[in-house]
């Protein structure tokens, strides 16, 4: 485990009077990684630069205004609201202010996370293939904690997680250890008030509260800006994905009303760019069978685009079928996407989002997400997802498409498949984004079996070293040069002795001694 740096320097401006409630996060969920949504993605990466050097180089935190945060993690605004509207005192902070702002008076210190412990898709899948044990995410929670448990030792608060990966803490059968006194599982909009009365008036509350699904009348707007500019427009999802959490949420469309208001507020603040948080911009109020509403979604984003001060506008996620069923939607959006994109590919301006390919097996889509398909068919998913980045790519839009393999019952066929899929997107616009399944406590496949990256046949190594070679020739091809450098001595100094011969194949492909194509490789097999 990780040797964490003494919390002393941060604790010595003590405050003994303090405020009421705090709310705060680690260092690297209170930065925005220099205005890079995608980078942030890197924070689940496994840990191996001091985190001297990544606070000041990398995730550098959010500036201060009077000590609190100046912009804050999405959801700690909207706890923060709900607080602030049942009249009470509530701070939020970044870690090294924690000691102006905990004191005496302190009931209560609130924690969110993302993937507190490491056991998201992201840091799993890269600390396991990379040889690493801890993630960086992982990492600075600890130090986090770390200044916690001094802090609590002396004032008494009750020290509360929550957050997208707070079924992590539960899970790993740690949370006594970490301090942590309740650990809230799922939306806490509709519960927030009546649990802190309990955590205020010193009553037990249990160790793990399980959230109910939030109404939409209970989530508040926020009053304070947040991290990217993050607006909700939509919640929930509805095509039920079984390893996926957001299709456990009840779905709504938030009003364009207060989507603006939240917009005019980040942007006000100065913040620079609004993200559309939704886990799907076609699902913005949409129609029957999930047929996109083309005149509500043009409207949406060209309202948005107009707000004073925005210069990036980033839809957070997107899914392909509504772009095959209506291409023209895609050509309308596009415009008003790349001219607020930050983005570039080979000096071309283009727009970026997150979609899900997922897979390129059939059987194993008809038999996880199905409904991924709609308002398509499911049985024609892998010409759907050729044909949407073909769209997505004239219109300028470039994709990062995730890509899970290791699902429950997956064969080598099933395997092959994604090949194909894969081989038939090769150089195209898009960003490959291969993970290992994780069962998230938050879904239906809860309880299936992860596979791990010691028991990863030489098929699935290939898999990623394809994926990851495609997006070196394509968003940036200057480093293949540098890869042929790097890359050959990691195998034998390292990699053969962590993983065996297995991966010998990944790291020809990767140093370019093999310059082969997914196509190759379902072709031998």
């Amino acid at each position: 485990m990780t040797k964490l740096p003494s919390p002393g320097r941060m604790l010595r401006r003590e405050n003994p009077r303090g405020s009421e409630i705090v709310l705060t996060a680690s260092w690297v969920e209170f930065s925005d990684f220099k205005l890079n949504p995608f980078i942030a993605f890197t924070g689940s990466f496994p840990y191996f630069i001091p985190l001297r050097v990544l606070r000041s180089k990398w995730y550098p935190p959010t500036p201060k205004l009077n000590g609190t945060a100046k912009f804050a993690p999405y959801g700690l605004r909207k706890l923060q609201a709900l607080l602030e509207k049942a009249g009470r005192e509530v701070v939020v902070c970044t870690p090294d202010s924690l000691a102006r702002f905990v004191g005496k008076r302190t009931k209560v210190v609130g924690v969110s996370s993302m993937d507190p412990l490491g056991m998201g898709f992201v840091s799993r899948t890269y600390t396991s293939l990379l040889g690493f044990r801890e993630s960086i995410s992982a990492v600075e929670f600890r130090s986090l904690l770390k200044i916690l448990q001094r802090l609590k030792r002396k004032y008494g608060f009750r020290l509360v997680v929550g957050g997208a990966g707070a079924w992590q803490i539960p899970r790993s059968g740690l949370q006594e250890k970490l301090g942590v006194d309740t650990v809230v599982v799922g939306e806490v909009e509709g519960i927030a008030r009546e649990l802190f009365e309990k955590l205020l008036g010193g009553k037990e509350v249990e160790k793990v509260v399980y959230a109910r699904r939030a109404e939409m009348e209970e989530v508040p707007a926020i009053t304070q800006p947040s991290l990217f500019g993050v607006v909700e427009i939509t919640r929930g999802c509805g095509k039920g994905c079984q390893f996926c959490s957001p299709t456990m949420r009840k779905f709504y469309s938030f009003p364009l009303k207060r989507i603006l208001e939240e917009a005019k507020l980040n942007a006000g603040a100065g913040s620079r760019m609004i993200i559309l948080q939704t886990d799907d911009i076609f699902l913005y109020r949409h129609l029957p069978r999930f047929v996109p509403n083309r005149r509500e979604i043009v409207r949406l984003l060209k309202e948005v685009s107009r707000v004073p001060g925005v210069e990036y506008l980033q839809i957070a996620h997107a899914s392909l079928p509504p772009v095959v069923y209506d291409p023209k939607m895609v050509e309308e959006i596009a415009p008003i996407l790349v001219e607020k994109s930050r983005w570039k590919c080979r000096g071309k301006r283009v727009a970026a989002v997150e979609v899900g390919i997922e897979t390129g097996s059939t059987r194993l889509l008809e038999k996880y997400m199905a409904g991924k398909a709609l308002p398509l068919e499911a049985k024609n998913w892998s010409q759907i997802v050729v044909e949407a980045v073909e769209i997505l790519n004239e219109n300028s839009i470039y994709p990062l498409g995730t890509i899970v393999v290791g699902l429950p019952g997956e064969t080598e066929g099933d395997l092959m498949d994604t090949l194909e899929l894969v081989d038939r997107l090769w150089g195209k616009g898009i960003f490959f984004v291969p993970l290992l399944f994780t069962s998230e406590e938050d879904c239906m496949l809860k309880k299936a079996r992860q596979v791990e990256s010691k028991h990863l046949g030489e098929l699935y190594w290939e898999f990623f070293a394809l994926c990851w070679k495609h997006n070196v020739r394509v968003w940036s091809p200057g480093t293949e040069n540098k890869l042929r450098a790097v890359v050959p001595p990691l195998y034998p100094l390292f990699y053969r002795w962590r993983f065996g011969n297995r991966v010998e194949g990944a790291f020809r492909i990767l140093s370019g001694f093999e310059d082969i194509r997914p196509r190759t490789i379902v072709q031998k097999n």
